[in-house]
């Protein structure tokens, strides 16, 4: 193979990667290996020579859900000029609000990948990688993060944090758990009710 062709390859791969991860967290693992194929205008053959089966997709696919998140939570942080009780602030506000009920495909991976990752064996990549991340996540969401020479959640998601407080578990099951139930009654006062729930328990945990 040339090195054109390696390159285009490679990239056909890096879009098929994150077309997966958006579509994995929009309509769960049942999104066919037609419409994956079809979302980078690649066919059944050309998935097959860069992946060995949708599994394995997955597993890559997770692990770009959570750099995007690593990203985005960098992002709120820098937003605050390095305040992460600020940041901490604005991402539950976006966590808890309409927009994010809404888009799933471009969602947390955390709440988007749940049902897909829960049917992995445990040795896989898609589950290392979603344990890792809501592992980081937890940690970046206690309220007093760790200091350099007391490390309590390496970092953030993805990169092996070790010793989460209940406080930082806590907040995830919140957010998540309102998450899924307010897309499941999207539609509803219900769905409503509950992300301003949520956002008002967490308010008040913090005061």
């Amino acid at each position: 193979m040339g090195r054109a062709s390696q390159a285009q390859a490679a990239e056909h791969r890096e879009q098929l990667v994150a077309a997966a991860s958006r579509l994995f967290r929009e309509q769960g693992f049942q999104v066919s290996l037609a419409e994956l194929t079809g979302a980078v205008g690649l066919t059944t053959g050309g998935f097959y020579r860069q992946f060995e089966s949708k599994d394995a997709l997955l597993g890559e696919a997770t692990a770009h859900a959570f750099t995007e998140l690593r990203a985005l939570l960098d992002g709120f942080e820098a937003a605050h000029s390095g305040d992460h009780g600020a940041g901490r602030t604005a991402l539950i506000d976006y966590y808890l609000s309409a927009g994010h009920r809404d888009d799933a495909a471009q969602g947390c991976p955390v709440s988007g990948l749940n049902a897909a990752v829960s049917h992995q064996p445990e040795s896989s990549q898609a589950k290392r990688h979603y344990v890792e991340g809501v592992e980081g996540l937890a940690g970046w969401l206690e309220s007093a993060p760790s200091t350099a020479d007391q490390p309590v959640a390496g970092g953030g998601p993805g990169e092996g944090a070790t010793q989460v407080s209940d406080e930082g578990y806590a907040t995830l099951c919140t957010l998540v758990g309102a998450l899924v139930l307010a897309r499941a009654t999207r539609g509803s006062a219900v769905s409503e009710q509950i992300l301003t729930s949520a956002r008002r328990t967490l308010a008040a945990a913090d005061d």
